[in-house]
This record gives structure tokens, C-alpha cells and sequence, in this order.
């Protein structure tokens, strides 16, 4: 249960007709939308006049839980006539929010209407696993990043066990990078991510999930693993980014940490956008000279310069 989380909305008992429950049943935890009344007052429906969009930039309203659970409320937070009204309907609301569609809310509010300009540009950065990248995948490297060994894969990359800049994979594309994300270490992604120089951007499995996808598919939430991923250029948009099933990173997400994934997007709304291009010796080039790859590594495991896309509000 997650006690008085600060979500971004605030309806009375008319608009929150909308009413469903998140489906359990899938592994994922993509929540299984259903309206049973008036569409017109459907938040997740573009076009409608209540809009996601004022979801994401409405005030904020404290309650007590937004879980399942049957146990009674603070006390505090019915005491006013307000809370009382809307209480049982707005959590009810809440349950039925997809954390992606308030992703993509946010990213509209912000000003950028063009999702799939964005997941495009994303794409485009990706690239195929090289001999380089396959041969660095090996026992040692595994068994440290799995075990949470940081100073014995700092040993191994001071020894050239594995290159600066090449993301060690498998076969099927997933990285030591994938691996430290899903079982949520945040110093190993640390350094994996500043000192070794890996990126999450131009990595994906056969599935087509990025390492973001892992930081979110975890026994607990890693609240603090995400927060570091997205502040990386080029991380946020892939937020919007689908495996080959269909599936965003949030979409993997636990459903009992729905509530948490709320917040911690609210708490972030102004951050719901693209990074930004720069001028020259700005952003782009920072970030690529930090991920310079080691001359021992393939030429084409080097991430390309990202395109200058125009996405209007």
C-alpha cells in the first residue's frame, strides 16, 4: 500500500463517471480499460472534454491509498466535505489510469503532439549487437552485474575485460545494462552508464525492450534506477517506445506500484518531453564524446548523431 501519494487530479463526483479496474491477470500489468457510462466524460478518449491532458496539469488531491485494499481511510483525509464526495470515485479514476497514457498526456501538455515523430527519432538510434559487444558477454562480467558485485566488475573493467563503450549482450540483445536495470542496482547502472560509458539508447533485445523496459520490470519498484536512467539525453522519449508485443516500459511496471509510477511521473510533468537539440557544442556532443567507444571495439557499435526532428505543439 502507498500511504498519501500526491496525485495530479482533481475531479468532482460528475466527471468521474469513468470507472474500471486494472486487469492482474496480465503479466505486465496493462490495465484493462472499460467505460460503462458517459464517453463524453472520459478522461483517456482524445476529443472528449475531459481531456488527459488537463489530467496531467490540474491541481493535486492527497488520499489516504489507491490500492485495492478494503482498508479503511485516515480519517483526516474525510474530514473535509469535499474529500468525502469525491473520494470513493476519484480513486477509483485513478485505478483506471494507464501511467503510459499520462506519459503521453504529458509529453501533449508540454507541447509536443507528435508521439510518433518522437518514437521514430528513438528508434532510429538503435542499433544490431556487434562482435565486439558479443564476445564482452561472459561469465565473469554476468556473475558480477547479477550479484550486485560492484567492486569485481570495476576489477574486470580495469583489467579490459570489457571496453569502455561496449554494451556486453547475448545473441538475443539483452545487455549487462538490461541485466543491472532489472534487478534495480543503482550504483552498478551508475557505472555502467558514467564510467563505462554504456548507453540505453541504442540497445534493445529480440523483443525489442530497451533496458528501460527492465529498470521497470522488477520484483519491487526502483524508483531511484528510473530517475537516473531518464535524466540521460535521449531517455525520456523512451517512455513512449513499444516492444514487439506492444508494451511501453511503464506497461511493465507491478499494478500494485501504479499509484507510486503516478507520482513519480506528476512529481516529473514538466520533464514529459523530448530532449532538447542544441547548438553545436551543445548537449549532443557532450554526450557522444562521453560514450566514445574504445578503439578496440567495433566502429559500429558508436552511436550515430541523433536527427533533428520538429515536433509542434
Amino acid at each position: 500500500m502507498f500511504t498519501s501519494p500526491i496525485i495530479p487530479i482533481e475531479l468532482s463526483r460528475k466527471q468521474t463517471s469513468y470507472i474500471s479496474s486494472p486487469d492482474n491477470s496480465c503479466s505486465t500489468n496493462r490495465c484493462n480499460k472499460t467505460s460503462i457510462s458517459e464517453n463524453k466524460l472520459n478522461p483517456l478518449i482524445p476529443g472528449n472534454s475531459l481531456t488527459m491532458s488537463a489530467v496531467v496539469s490540474s491541481a493535486s488531491l492527497s488520499i489516504s491509498s489507491i490500492s485495492c485494499s478494503k482498508k479503511r481511510p485516515r480519517t483526516s483525509l474525510l474530514s473535509s466535505s469535499s474529500y468525502t464526495e469525491v473520494n470513493e470515485d476519484t480513486i477509483n479514476l485513478l485505478r483506471s489510469i494507464n501511467p503510459t497514457d499520462y506519459v503521453r498526456a504529458g509529453f501533449k501538455a508540454n507541447g509536443f503532439d507528435d508521439i510518433a515523430a518522437i518514437v521514430n527519432d528513438s528508434e532510429s538510434r538503435f542499433l544490431p549487437p556487434t562482435a565486439s559487444m558479443l564476445e564482452a558477454y561472459n561469465t565473469e562480467i554476468l556473475d558480477a552485474v547479477r550479484s550486485n558485485n560492484l567492486e569485481r566488475a570495476k576489477c574486470l573493467y580495469r583489467d579490459g575485460k570489457f571496453k569502455h563503450g561496449c554494451n556486453a549482450c547475448n545473441r538475443f540483445g539483452e545487455s549487462i545494462l538490461h541485466i543491472a536495470c532489472r534487478r534495480g542496482h543503482l550504483e552498478m547502472v551508475r557505472f555502467l552508464v558514467e564510467e563505462v560509458g554504456l548507453s540505453c539508447i541504442t540497445i534493445r533485445d529480440d523483443y525489442h525492450r530497451t533496458p528501460l523496459h527492465d529498470a521497470f520490470w522488477t520484483s519491487k519498484a526502483s524508483p531511484d534506477v528510473v530517475a537516473f536512467l531518464l535524466k540521460q539525453p535521449y531517455v525520456t522519449e523512451l517512455l513512449l517506445c513499444k516492444d514487439k508485443r506492444g508494451f511501453t516500459p511503464l506497461d511493465y511496471s507491478r499494478g500494485e506500484d501504479r499509484g507510486k509510477w503516478l507520482r513519480f511521473l506528476w512529481e516529473r510533468r514538466s520533464e514529459l518531453r523530448p530532449t532538447p537539440v542544441l547548438p553545436e557544442n551543445g548537449i549532443i556532443d557532450f554526450y557522444l564524446k562521453d560514450i566514445k567507444v574504445d578503439d578496440d571495439c567495433d566502429k559500429s557499435s558508436e552511436m550515430p548523431s541523433p536527427k533533428r526532428i520538429k515536433v509542434v505543439g
